[in-house]
């Protein structure tokens, strides 16, 4: 058994191909899912995975009341927890460099980022606007530098990883179906209350419109 992955896993770490591969493929051996199960048990928790073929993490072996109340909890902050993820992802959707979606494995580049924004007046001033959510982000940088500083707030959360410093080309990772996954559950379960579901903005609606999606597509797999 990897003492990494464990450390990973208690970390609160998704498990990918593109992030983590060594630890991804280890955990897609029975014997060592049984054995990192054996031992998470002992703490009540067990491993999870986002479908069949997504990214491990951590989850809890048993609900109580009390797991259910927390994830309610953590839920409702969810503009908070996820907010700034969800319009930056959406953002890079929006310039349309990626050429399919954005699903884990895709390859976004700064270049294409940046001349996408720069032919558009509508995409610089939606960048603009972000500016305040980007970490390091400021209205003195260039365009370019502001990308760059997205990229690296994406990466820092996890949803995309750096694959080649040179070209500037970035990685999304398997974190980000999670992220697919909680937009949906809100959808479809109303966690949130209506009156803040009514003030959800479009950038969360289209994130949720492509969960939809790729749930859809998998479910013709």
């Amino acid at each position: 058994m990897n003492a990494k992955t464990l450390k990973l896993l208690l970390a609160g770490e998704y498990i990918c191909s593109v992030r983590y591969r060594l630890e991804f493929e280890q955990l897609n051996e029975t014997a060592e899912r049984e054995e990192v199960d054996a031992w998470l048990s002992a703490l009540g928790m067990r491993l999870g995975r986002v479908g069949d073929e997504g990214a491990f993490f951590l989850a809890y072996d048993y609900i109580s009341p009390k797991e259910i109340t927390q994830v309610k909890n953590e839920l409702l902050k969810f503009r908070d927890e996820y907010g700034p993820a969800v319009r930056m992802l959406d953002f890079i959707r929006q310039t349309d460099v990626s050429r399919i979606e954005l699903s884990s494995g895709e390859y976004i580049t700064l270049y294409e980022l940046e001349s996408a924004v720069a032919q558009s007046s509508t995409l610089e001033a939606h960048l603009k606007s972000m500016l305040g959510v980007i970490s390091h982000a400021s209205a003195r940088n260039s365009i370019r530098d502001n990308l760059s500083k997205l990229l690296d707030h994406l990466a820092k959360d996890g949803y995309v990883v750096l694959a080649n410093k040179d070209s500037g080309t970035y990685q999304v990772t398997g974190k980000i179906e999670q992220l697919y996954s909680v937009l949906q559950f809100l959808d479809e379960q109303k966690v949130i209350p209506d009156s803040e579901v009514d003030d959800l903005d479009e950038a969360e609606d289209d994130l949720v419109e492509q969960a939809q999606g790729n749930a859809d597509k998998e479910s013709l797999l």
